[in-house]
């Protein structure tokens, strides 16, 4: 695995090399997937518990290494997947830009890598004290699906495409992803789910960072830039012939 990972979620090593496991699946998987480096190259993953800012990349960026912070107090498998897929994808679509869509892809990378390390480790579990742990996977995305339309059902009565693409609409207007409910992520990364069942459509991740309001040409820049937006012509313009279908069915899923 091309990836180097540090692990001091908790105080003790036991606890952190139980999780190894889970980690490195993810972080060779998705890297397989994307079919590309990083965007700002390999650097070890150094991964904590912040229980108090919650999942995030911590910028300004490090030379040494990318520090993510999550959020998964307790033991739980499906929250260290759900949330590390998140962060691992943003490193391919570009962190320094995260955009309402970057930001779909990975609450989308987050579902599946739940489908997926479910139905891995059913099959095959890395160990034995892993047996049966697969079903943590599947009931924390039957968790999150339950509470997003849950949350929806109470603001708007209805969950529908249209409240999506209008709330799209919104964030491609002010471009505000911080003022954005953590749910509607989620929604829009169901909608995306499908897309991405074909393997193939990962590769989209290398060029999504390249495709945006201002796209950053120098790779030494690590600036933040809170509010690019993603500009999906650009995108189909710059992808090869074999994605082009791929940007045409997010086009349609989520903007017409």
């Amino acid at each position: 695995m091309k990836w180097k990972l540090k692990l001091d979620l908790w105080e003790t090593d036991d606890y952190n090399s139980n999780l190894e496991p889970l980690f490195t699946e993810i972080a060779s998987k998705i890297d397989s997937l994307a079919g590309r480096s990083p965007v700002l190259g390999y650097k070890p993953l150094w991964v904590i518990n912040d229980p108090y800012y919650g999942m995030r990349i911590y910028s300004p960026f490090s030379e040494e290494h990318y520090k993510l912070g999550l959020t998964v107090g307790h033991l739980t498998y499906g929250k260290v997947a759900y949330q590390f897929a998140n962060l691992i994808s943003l490193l391919y679509t570009d962190p320094r830009q995260i955009t309402w869509f970057s930001q779909s892809l990975a609450h989308m990378a987050s579902f599946w890598f739940l489908d997926y390390m479910a139905k891995l480790w059913e099959q095959n579990c890395p160990a034995p004290q892993y047996e049966g742990e697969y079903k943590t996977f599947l009931k924390l995305k039957s968790e999150i699906i339950k509470t997003a339309y849950e949350n929806i059902d109470i603001m708007l009565n209805l969950a529908t495409n249209e409240w999506i693409r209008e709330e799209i609409q919104q964030l491609s207007n002010n471009g505000k992803i911080n003022y954005a409910p953590p749910v509607m992520f989620d929604h829009i990364g169901l909608e995306l789910l499908p897309v991405f069942e074909e393997e193939e459509s990962w590769k989209l991740f290398a060029y999504v960072g390249k495709a945006t309001s201002k796209p950053i040409q120098d790779i030494k820049d690590t600036r933040s830039r809170p509010k690019a937006k993603p500009d999906f012509d650009l995108l189909r313009e710059i992808v090869p012939s074999n994605l082009k279908p791929v940007v045409d069915r997010i086009v349609q899923r989520l903007l017409l």
